[in-house]
């Protein structure tokens, strides 16, 4: 009874150099589930293959605005 885990709120932010993100979001949400936490929102980038190529692209918005949204 004291091991029990507090419930979290969680996010994933990731940048990769594909765009195959299925096993990652498989896991992502076996361990939520699992830990009985809530995923508040997920961003996931492909074709970042080398330091700036993420620059000007969409996500980065995104993940600003994810993050503006945590409280």
């Amino acid at each position: 009874p004291n091991y029990r885990n507090p419930k979290k709120k969680c996010a994933l932010l990731m940048a990769a150099e594909g765009n195959g993100f299925e096993e990652t979001l498989y896991w992502y949400e076996h361990l939520e589930k699992h830990l009985g936490w809530k995923s508040i929102g997920k961003v996931l980038c492909g074709g970042v293959m080398a330091v700036g190529d993420i620059e000007g692209n969409e996500k980065l918005g995104e993940a600003r605005k994810l993050g503006a949204s945590i409280q």
